[in-house]
C-alpha cells in the first residue's frame, strides 16, 4: 500500500543498533597496525585481525601451522 514506506522500514530495521563492534575491530586494527608495522598487506592485516578478534585457541592446527611457516 505504502512502498515507500515499506522500504524506509526495511532499510531501517536492517541498520545496526550499535556501532560497539565496528569500533571495537578499529580498535584492533590500530593495536595491530602501528608504525613499525606500516607495510602490512591488507590480507596479511585481516589475518591478523582475525587472529587478535577470535582468538588463536579457535583456529585448527592446520591453519596454525600454516600461519607459522607463512611468517617464517
Amino acid at each position: 500500500m505504502y512502498p515507500q514506506l515499506s522500504l524506509a522500514v526495511e532499510i531501517f530495521l536492517c541498520a545496526p543498533i550499535s556501532t560497539a563492534t565496528v569500533e571495537r575491530d578499529f580498535s584492533t586494527m590500530n593495536r595491530i597496525l602501528t608504525n613499525l608495522r606500516n607495510r602490512l598487506t591488507i590480507e596479511h592485516l585481516e589475518q591478523l585481525m582475525r587472529i587478535s578478534i577470535e582468538g588463536p585457541s579457535d583456529l585448527d592446527d592446520d591453519l596454525k601451522d600454516l600461519i607459522i611457516n607463512c611468517w617464517k
